[in-house]
């Protein structure tokens, strides 16, 4: 089993919109690592690609933690709703958010997602995030 699958959810990919650029997609599934390069100061927004199967998703939500040099610089929780099994690729679009900008804002910063279906932990990975000059 692949860091993005879990028996009732499958992470297939997050698409990253970042204003003025291209989409990027970021390929989830049986990934090894994930990373995104960020210009600072940047508006942008994720879409998330996932499968459900088995049983209903209830209260399908997200949480996530952006760490730099081990202090917590940037939490996040969004509630997505419920989804049912089905061999449909659902998506959703996180709100629109905006990359810090100024020297000290730039660099590496480390980030945990977790997905929940209630208060049950489904899967839950670590990613990496640059943030770069303008």
């Amino acid at each position: 089993m692949g860091f993005a699958q879990h028996e009732n959810l499958i992470l297939i990919k997050s698409t990253m919109s970042v204003e003025g650029r291209e989409p990027i997609d970021f390929p989830i599934l049986d990934a090894e690592s994930i990373s995104a390069k960020i210009p600072e100061g940047s508006k942008y927004r994720n879409t998330l690609y996932f499968k459900v199967q088995n049983k209903p998703l209830k209260n399908f939500r997200y949480h996530q933690d952006v760490k730099k040099a081990g202090l917590t610089v940037k939490t996040r929780d969004l509630e997505f709703g419920d989804f049912e099994p089905s061999d449909e690729i659902y998506s959703v679009e996180y709100p629109e958010d905006e990359t810090p900008s100024g020297f000290f804002s730039r660099g590496h910063f480390s980030a945990y997602s977790s997905y929940y279906a209630g208060d049950e932990l489904l899967i839950s990975h670590q990613w990496s995030l640059e943030i770069c000059k303008k």
